[in-house]
């Protein structure tokens, strides 16, 4: 564009230098040999050597020799004619005279009217005087401009290719010397500005901007080019206008003579910029990206100053808010897909302000100084910034270094990623309303909407009371503006954050856990994760967020459903308070009565100890089965051997992994080995010699840390805590009380369930290897219990799916309260039991070999013990037979356990081996019987061996005889024969009488001795 303008300038001049070459008008011209001017060969090599200027192609003797034909001809014009008036000449008889003496006669090149008007606009800037005419003495101005020309285009002749954008910058190893060249080009041309400033400043005339779209018009017509600069001129003019008022002032269709100066000398400056971007910034090869940042650096700084010096000779002196909307407005002419606003041009005040200070209202050159100052702040945080732009551009490849290598570079990345935004955060000047955020969103898409219909505005309204209430919590206040003094701090935490995740990205996202490397980057992220939550809690001047700021937080997160729709702002309260006052406490404080009901630096500190005992679990069976294949295991005494073997050569400072050891130790010293298979659930079987895997191990471990993070922070003896005897039926019930409803909204519990807590404490003492019976829920028997509910749980996610397509309709929506009928259930868990419940192989036999009566009975009781209650129709629950898999698993296990000849029948010898574990439940079902001497402690070994002989406890007159004269106190005669079928009856009967009121009874008040001797005599 720009080198259509000096090809049109050059075009002029030569209109203006050819203007003095005619023939006497009104005489008779002077015999041709007393005229021989050259000027048509003069004139006709001109032309070539002007488009060669112009794109930077000219040799400088032709480029002379143009100007020298040009003077040459000015000076024989003015010498040998003369016009109607002896002192001066129309712009007619100028253009005569050069289409007779100076322009190709073949060519018949005329020269319009228009373009003489045009013209003699231009002469009147340059020499002054008329529109109308040019006087004898403007000859002489003429033939001076000329010579002024010549030394101007001569100068620039070297940089036309820079100018006219025809020049290539070249690789990095020669672009010192290509910049120094373009600097060279860049003071060249303020020069030429300043001196063609001079020429016309003299002559004091003012110029229509309008009129140059014309002149460039005809200019091309009379080259004979279709030149595209005019149109782009044409379409752009009312941009210009408005820039100039803007930044100039005055009238924006004229340039007075006052304004001449600074238009072209900030002109030349504006297009230097260009220029700038174009070659080094846009175009410049990738390995010149310094060279990149150094000329965008320079061009922001340029184009501010530009604009400050402008607004600077403004007579208002500053830049109004209507004049940026009327400006920008402009625009839509030159780009009919750019929108704009008063409301957008408001908000953009305000970020203006937030960066360069100021008022909303206006730009003033104070602004334009305070944003030019900052640039090379900024530039030097970028230089620092930049060698790692690849990693914060999510474009690294960390697999391109060695572990250690990408670690070391990733963590140098980081430190600078946040000392740089927080030392730009010095550079904001002031304050912003978060809320204004809405604003210009919303701006935005009013001007611009949303393609899809689903735009950022409703999204950034709903999730801006969750920032500006997390920004009080963490940088105190109770509005929504973030201060000067918190943009460090914000920004310092924001870059902790990106980096926090791009380490998740490049380390983590996709990988397993199953590595010890990655277990070790796991380590690394959950700590820095941690330690910017430190640092937040320090910012703080109380050190702390309170739970009614969590809970604030909390309850934006249900509002915008980021957690499950069940959870209320109720039940989250509750959650939260078990967090802060119970899991992340240490128990030697709760227990003295600490209750801090917030979030503190110590809370931190214990969810780290907790984290770190887990990862470094982890860490430790990763590095153990390195190499294993999957089904490749330790046995438990050799697993043993080796955690015992860990534990005596750790380091003293391994306090994590010791506290973990201790756990893992307890738990593998069991009667029945807790391995898993593949998927996660229990392997239940005595008859083969069960691996502790890779799989197994991990789930063992977070078995342990679950139960350790129940009894830490729910046991009240610290004693009991320490030893690791675990908690008593108050405090499970109490635990469980606190989360009850959670548990209920989530619809994992029926909210008329009040036996919960009783029931897996019962089953953590009489259904898991470690099970002792007694009144605590130890630490081992807790991590038993939830290993066999989590494989309980899979396996019934499971089994439900089949269940569903065998009993349901296809498009039928299934609930816990949705009705199933038994035997549909049977059939449906009997198909899908062999490959599901392969876990349990001992099962899955009796299963195939069971009668088909002998299972319905089986599966019958089973339902009864996992919830079900028995109805005429036989329908039930879904939600009510969810347990069945838990039950078979602790049927499962009795015989694990205790079966030790492994013939599938607990014996005598083997019942009474079971009793401990099964005695604290008689003594509860018991209790009032105990208490009123019916029974004795002593007598619940002959009831319990009686139930596993008979299925149920005595109670008919005949039970009871049976019982008092053939069983009690008579353990030699004992013949307990009890398999699964029996075993599954025993838990249907006590699951019903758990279930009844505190008046049912394990044996019932005794018959009168008469009838129970007349009873016995018929046994």
């Amino acid at each position: 564009m720009f080198s259509k303008c000096l090809k049109a300038v050059l075009a002029l001049c030569l209109v203006a230098g050819l203007a003095s070459c005619d023939s006497k008008v009104g005489e008779e011209p002077p015999p041709p040999e007393s005229q021989e001017f050259g000027g048509t060969q003069c004139l006709t090599d001109a032309k070539p050597v002007a488009k060669a200027f112009v794109v930077g192609d000219a040799n400088k003797e032709e480029l002379e020799a143009a100007w020298d034909c040009i003077g040459s001809a000015v000076e024989k014009f003015k010498r040998y004619v003369r016009g109607n008036s002896s002192d001066r000449y129309t712009a007619q008889e100028l253009a005569t005279f050069l289409e007779k003496n100076f322009l190709d006669p073949k060519e018949k090149v005329i020269i319009s009217e228009q373009l003489q008007t045009e013209f003699m606009k231009l002469k009147q800037v340059f020499v002054g005087g008329s529109r109308e005419y040019l006087t004898r003495g403007e000859l002489d101005k003429t033939i001076a401009l000329v010579k002024s020309l010549r030394t101007i285009t001569v100068n620039l002749n070297p940089y036309m290719k820079v100018i006219s954008l025809n020049w290539e910058v070249s690789e990095s190893p020669n672009m010192q010397s290509d910049v120094r060249h373009f600097e060279e080009a860049n003071k060249e041309l303020q020069n030429a500005a300043r001196m063609l400033a001079s020429l016309i400043e003299q002559n004091a005339q003012g110029y229509n901007l309008s009129d140059f779209v014309v002149l460039m018009q005809e200019v091309g017509q009379f080259f004979g080019e279709e030149w595209e600069f005019p149109s782009v001129i044409q379409t752009y003019m009312p941009v210009i206008k408005k820039v100039k008022k803007a930044l100039a002032g005055g009238d924006e269709n004229s340039i007075t003579p006052n304004e001449w100066r600074r238009f072209t000398l900030l002109g030349a400056r504006g297009y230097v910029q260009f220029l700038r971007y174009h070659y080094f910034i846009k175009s410049v090869p990738e390995t010149g990206t310094g060279y990149r940042l150094g000329y965008l650096a320079r061009t922001v700084e340029d184009v501010l100053s530009v604009f400050q010096d402008l607004v600077a000779e403004k007579p208002e002196g500053v830049v109004s808010r209507d004049e940026v909307f009327d400006l920008l407005k402009t625009l839509e002419i030159v780009w009919p897909e750019f929108k704009v606003s008063s409301g957008l041009v408001f908000e953009g005040m305000k970020v203006k302000q937030l960066f360069f200070g100021g008022s909303v209202d206006s730009l003033t050159t104070t602004d334009f100084e305070t944003a030019r100052l900052k640039v090379s702040r900024i530039k030097t945080l970028i230089e620092r910034f930049m060698p790692f732009y690849s990693i914060y551009g999510r474009e690294w490849d960390p697999d391109m270094y060695d572990a250690d290598e990408a670690q070391k570079l990733f963590m140098e990345s980081q430190f600078v990623l946040e000392a740089t935004v927080r030392e730009a955060g010095v550079l904001f000047e002031g304050s912003y309303d978060l809320n204004d955020l809405n604003n210009i969103v919303r701006e935005i898409e009013i001007l611009y909407p949303p393609k899809d219909g689903r735009g950022l505005a409703d999204q950034v309204k709903s999730y801006l009371p969750l920032v500006i209430d997390a920004k009080n919590m963490v940088l105190g206040g109770n509005d929504s503006s973030l201060r000067k003094s918190n943009w460090s701090v914000l920004l310092g935490f924001a870059a902790r954050a990106y980096s926090d995740f791009l380490y998740y990205q490049y380390f983590l996202m996709g990988e397993s856990l199953q590595q010890p490397v990655n277990l070790s980057y796991f380590s690394v992220f959950g700590n820095q994760t941690l330690n910017i939550l430190r640092d937040l809690l320090l910012v703080k001047k109380e050190n702390q967020f309170t739970r009614v700021e969590l809970n604030k937080i909390v309850k934006h997160f249900i509002r915008l459903e980021l957690l499950p729709g069940a959870i209320n702002e109720q039940s989250a309260d509750k959650l939260v308070s078990v967090v802060l006052n119970n899991m992340l406490v240490a128990p030697e404080a709760r227990l003295s009565g600490h209750k801090p009901d917030a979030l503190t630096l110590t809370s931190v500190e214990v969810g780290r100890q907790e984290m770190q005992i887990w990862i470094d679990t982890e860490l430790m069976f990763a590095q153990m089965a390195e190499g294993w294949k999957p089904e490749e295991g330790l046995t438990a005494k050799d697993l043993l051997a080796v955690l015992k073997k860990t534990e005596k050569n750790l380091d003293a400072h391994a306090l994590p992994l010791q506290a973990a050891l201790t756990e893992l130790i307890l738990s593998v010293q069991s009667p029945v080995p807790m391995t898993t298979d593949y998927r996660g659930f229990v392997i239940i079987s005595n008859k083969f010699e069960q691996l502790y895997t890779f799989k197994s191990l991990r789930d063992l471990n977070r078995n342990r840390a679950v139960a350790r993070l129940l009894i830490r922070s729910f046991a009240n003896d610290l004693n009991r805590i320490n030893t690791f005897q675990g908690a008593t039926l108050p405090e499970v019930e109490g635990a469980f009380n606190e989360l009850k409803s959670i548990f209920v909204e989530m619809g994992l519990l029926d909210p008329k369930s009040t036996s919960f807590a009783s029931s897996r404490f019962r089953e953590a003492n009489i259904f898991v290897p470690h099970s002792d019976g007694n009144s605590l829920a130890s630490q081992t028997e807790i991590t038993d219990l939830i290993g066999m509910i989590w494989s309980g749980v899979g396996i019934n996610s499971r089994l439900r799916t089949e269940l569903v397509k065998k009993c349901f309709g296809r498009d039928e929506e299934v609930t816990d309260n949705s009705l199933v009928t038994l035997s549909c259930a049977r059939a449906a868990y009997k198909d899908a039991m062999p490959a599901i419940m392969s876990a349990t192989p001992e099962y899955i036999k009796f299963m195939k070999k069971a009668s088909a009566d002998e299972w319905a009975y089986y599966m019958n009781n089973v339902f009864m013990a996992a919830g079900y209650v028995p109805n005429d129709k036989n329908l039930a629950k879904m939600g009510d037979i969810a347990l069945t898999p838990h039950v078979i698993q602790y049927v499962e296990m009795v015989f694990a356990r205790f079966d030790k000849n492994k013939d599938n029948i607990i014996s005598t010898g083997e019942a009474i081996k079971a009793y401990p574990a099964f005695k604290g439940l008689l003594k509860e079902l018991a209790a009032d019987q105990l208490k009123s001497g019916v029974l004795k402690e002593k007598d619940l070994l002959d009831v319990f061996t009686f139930i596993l002989r008979y299925g149920k406890p005595p109670t008919t007159l005949m039970e009871q005889a049976r019982f008092l004269f053939k069983w009690k106190g008579k353990q030699d005669k004992w013949d307990v024969w009890a398999d699964r079928v029996q075993l599954a009856q025993i838990l249907g009967y006590i699951a019903e009488q758990v279930s009844k009121s505190p008046s049912a009874k394990l044996v019932q008040e005794p018959a009168s001795q008469d009838a129970l001797e007349k009873a016995a005599s018929q046994l």
